[in-house]
């Protein structure tokens, strides 16, 4: 377990670090500065008799509308995380999350994404290609930090012979980088 944690803190520091030169990027593809740092625990697959602990972190961008989607659609924010269990498994992933306010300082935030997997000898989840969807509920603190709890599922849609799917049900607390406030 000591091992999964310390390589879930270098893999945020380095999804942090990374994201400097995708500002480097054409105008339309550029992400700019991080907005939010988010880090979450809980529990993965605790709807099942061997559930464990899970750990993570994610980096958050500023919310855009992207051309490739209807106008219709609510801007979207890409995102980079990682996760950790105490099955020993590693989940890097990249997604894009919406940000829908309910009332004043409350946010529902759906999100999608797609990662690497690293199985473990006690779990898999029966490839290395995984899909997450999954929503969270925050609470916006005066600061502008926001405590939540997110629900997700992770599963391969079916691309392998074996689809176990997990779920996840964390606590979260993510809060603005600089003068993003």
């Amino acid at each position: 377990m000591k091992h999964v944690i310390r390589w879930t803190i270098l893999g945020g520091l380095g999804l942090m670090v990374g994201a400097g030169p995708l500002t480097a990027l054409p105008p339309g593809l550029r992400l700019g500065p991080p907005r939010e740092v988010a880090v979450s625990a809980g529990a993965f697959d605790p709807f099942v008799e061997n559930q464990t602990v899970e750990i993570g972190g994610e980096v958050r961008f500023a919310p855009r509308h992207l051309g490739i989607f209807p106008r219709v659609l609510p801007e979207l924010a890409p995102t980079f995380g990682m996760v950790a269990t105490g099955k020993g498994t590693l989940y890097a992933y990249s997604g894009l999350r919406a940000e829908l306010p309910v009332g004043r300082r409350w946010t529902l935030s759906p999100s999608v994404g797609v990662g690497l997997f690293r199985k473990s000898d006690d779990f898999t989840l029966g490839g290395p290609l995984e899909f997450r969807s999954g929503f969270e509920l925050a609470w916006r603190l005066p600061s502008g930090s926001r405590l939540g709890l997110t629900l997700y599922h992770l599963s391969n849609s079916g691309i392998y012979n074996r689809n176990p799917g997990s779920e996840s049900l964390v606590f979260t607390y993510s809060a603005p980088l600089g003068r993003g406030r």
